[in-house]
């Protein structure tokens, strides 16, 4: 999500550099905060405003609904600017949680597609009045008007107005010194009539990456005495240092972009009820250009300025010219992994695999796009294992029947290697980034399933997503290996046996924001834990197939921020199977052992592959990040303690002829990483690590070294996903 979001701001970059022009930047910046007093007059103030805080919000209020302005632009010379977007949005808000924003007109130069407009409604959202932990930008940061803020936030009264009907107090903050942890530095305005804050003005305290903001918010007093944003004002700085563009003559470029957010039409009386909230978080519901001009119109605050009237034509009449929506499509489809040509996508996934069994296999996947039928979608893939000298290759035919929904049917056909002992769930993403696509390298036993399936999923709550598939394979194990019959035979066997089972699953993530129009919506962390849970039911004498059984799969994940020590990152798996049933069909572990390999996140890191087997089992994955360890700019490093646990047995271990173990009394291995020793040029980061495992599977000579129960590790990342 974090890739997503940051590819969406650059496209104003790659708008920019299209018409570059020479940019000026705001000179302001925050003040300096000294905090030198034993008594600090501005702490009494500060615990009355975080004690009345939720009764001041606005989200005091059962229901509301308001209609918001919103523009942004890319600073451009005094003609025109290098981009240009308005946007009008309704927006429905109740108790609990129910939050819902539509886009009902934008203005995108050069664009009529609203994804852009959706985002710039999605970073506006920010409410100091609503949680503790701030969504800005993409990252978290430590509300300075939240419970235990006084702890780690140092705070100066700096002005006293007064006024007619009232007492503003200007309070500055920052960090308290030598504290590490996603703070902001600024100011608040905070009224004496029951100390609510009026004003907020914020930027990061660290501005290591580059990526720099200024929030200016106000907030006002409704009649009923709770306080509501009225306005908002951002700056974003995406680099510190100008960018010399040398095809412009040289021309100087600041990239810099400006935004502001103007509240009317606040009602808080007219009760709201379920139709009134769309199925996502934020989504679109557009009328035709002209109404959607007169709607822009009606909410705009003032007139367009001249710059911002020649930047919409001159920008739109390039556009046209050079098919700028034709080719802002193939950047989002880029952006999900693919290679758009024309109506056909190449699945940059499929292009290479490593393994034990074929060593390297090349191949491709091609599959059809919007641009041939926004409801069809076919394709396949194909490719050539050079140790095994065979071809591996599927095909899938989907039908996209609700969007918004994620409603689809996808009929898959393959034949290909899996992973013995292997769990898919629904929503299991393989990325350089958690590691899973590296894992696939150290798999040993593998075995070649011809498949043919079906499967329905949709979005059944806001919250909710359910799937149903079923599936019929004929499988071959490609390692020796005998199940029952001949237990003692140590002559190579194939095994063969057909499998046909019914799947239904769920995926349960608790206001996790889902956001985006049309094709492509995006998913941001839930603050809660994330469920997955899958009931497979597998029934004999269905084409051939040979097994009766019943099998659960479960997946629990889920992130806490601290407000000083960093965030955890919490994941649990678990299963079970029952009957006697082959190797393939049974449970394995998450083992991701080399001496010297990549870093992933929920994988056992001093685990080798396909070490252990069972019937019923639970992993649990505990990682802490304790965040940046010094304030230098240059060079602070992130410490990450971990800890992987598992337990399983397995009935009738005799009946399988191969070398593997059981987990009753449990694996234990414990790592430290070192994250963030390199960091190039602010977009990745590298780090090392070490992992050891211990207690009952700890591998004892003779026939193992000390040294073979740890493994070391290289770990890298992107910044901004953190």
């Amino acid at each position: 999500m974090k890739k997503i979001s940051v590819f969406l701001l650059f496209y104003t970059l790659f708008c920019g550099f299209s018409f570059s022009q020479t940019l000026d930047t705001l000179k302001g910046t925050l003040p300096e905060v000294e905090v030198k007093t034993k008594y600090n007059p501005a702490i009494p103030i500060l615990k009355k405003v975080i004690q009345n805080r939720n009764e001041n919000s606005q989200f005091a209020n059962p229901h509301f609904s308001y209609t918001s302005y919103q523009k942004m632009f890319f600073q451009g010379d005094e003609n025109h600017h290098l981009f240009f977007m308005e946007t009008v949005t309704k927006n429905f808000y109740k108790k609990p949680s129910a939050n819902y924003e539509k886009v009902t007109a934008h203005h995108t130069s050069g664009l009529k597609d609203p994804l852009i407009a959706i985002y710039l409604a999605k970073l506006m959202k920010v409410n100091f009045y609503e949680i503790d932990i701030l969504d800005i930008m993409e990252s978290p940061y430590i509300n300075p008007v939240s419970q235990n803020a006084l702890f780690i936030y140092d705070y100066k009264l700096i002005d006293k107005i007064i006024e007619e009907t009232d007492t503003l107090f200007v309070i500055a903050f920052q960090p308290k010194q030598n504290s590490h942890f996603k703070s902001l530095t600024g100011k608040l305005w905070i009224s004496s009539d029951n100390y609510a804050f009026t004003k907020v003005e914020v930027a990061p305290f660290d501005k290591k990456l580059g990526m720099a903001f200024h929030f200016t918010q106000s907030y006002e007093k409704q009649p009923n005495n709770t306080y509501f944003l009225k306005d908002m004002y951002v700056k974003v700085t995406l680099f510190r240092k100008e960018i010399i563009l040398k095809n412009s003559g040289g021309v100087l470029l600041y990239p810099v972009i400006f935004a502001e957010k103007r509240v009317s039409e606040i009602d808080y009386e007219t009760r709201l009820r379920s139709r009134n909230f769309g199925f996502v978080d934020i989504d679109e519901e557009l009328e035709d250009d002209i109404t959607q001009q007169k709607i822009l119109e009606t909410y705009r605050p003032t007139p367009l300025a001249d710059k911002e009237i020649n930047t919409l034509r001159f920008i739109d009449s390039i556009s046209l010219h050079i098919r700028m929506d034709k080719k802002w499509e193939s950047l989002k489809i880029l952006a999900t992994g693919k290679i758009p040509f024309s109506i056909l996508n190449f699945d940059l996934n499929q292009i290479i695999f490593f393994n034990s069994t074929e060593n390297v296999r090349l191949g491709l996947g091609i599959y059809t796009n919007d641009r041939l039928s926004k409801v069809v979608n076919f394709g396949g893939f194909f490719g050539y294992g050079f140790l095994d000298k065979k071809w591996k290759w599927g095909g899938e035919l989907g039908f996209n029947i609700i969007r918004s929904r994620d409603f689809k049917l996808v009929v898959n056909y393959y034949s290909t290697l899996m992973e013995n002992g292997g769990t898919l769930f629904y929503d299991r993403e393989y990325t350089l980034f958690n590691g899973e696509f590296y894992r696939s390298w150290l798999f040993k036993r593998l075995y070649r399933s011809e498949a043919l399936g079906i499967t329905v999923q949709s979005r059944l709550t806001r919250w909710l997503t359910g799937y149903v598939s079923s599936f019929y394979s004929n499988n071959t194990t490609l390692f020796s290996y005998s199940f029952k019959t001949h237990p003692f035979d140590k002559a190579f066997h194939s095994y063969s046996f057909d499998d046909y089972y019914v799947k239904v699953g769920a995926r349960l993530a608790f206001r996790e924001k889902y956001w985006g129009a049309d094709k492509y919506y995006f998913y941001s962390i839930s603050p809660f834990p994330v469920l997955t849970v899958q009931y497979s039911k597998g029934i004999k004498d269905v084409w051939n197939s040979d097994y009766n059984y019943n099998r659960i799969d479960f997946k629990l994940k889920y992130r806490k921020y601290w407000k000083i020590l960093g965030f955890t990152d919490l994941s649990v798996y678990a299963g079970f199977v029952d009957g006697s049933l082959p190797a393939p069909l049974l449970l394995n572990q998450r083992a991701g052992y080399y001496p010297i390999g990549l870093d992933g996140a929920e994988q056992f890191g001093a685990m080798r592959a396909d070490e252990f087997l069972s019937d019923k089992y639970i992993s649990v994955f505990l990682r802490h990040n304790f965040g940046r360890m010094t304030q230098n700019k240059k060079f602070s490093p992130r410490i990450i303690v971990c800890q992987g646990i598992a337990f399983g047995t397995l009935k009738n271990p005799e009946y399988h002829n191969i070398n593997f173990k059981t987990l009753e009394k449990g694996y234990f291995e414990s790592g430290l990483i070192i994250s963030d020793l390199l960091v190039i040029k602010g977009l990745v980061s590298f780090g090392i690590g070490v992992f050891a495992r211990y207690g009952e599977h700890y591998l004892t000579k003779p026939q193992h070294r000390p040294i073979d129960n740890f493994a070391f590790k290289v770990n890298f990342r992107v910044p901004f996903e953190r």
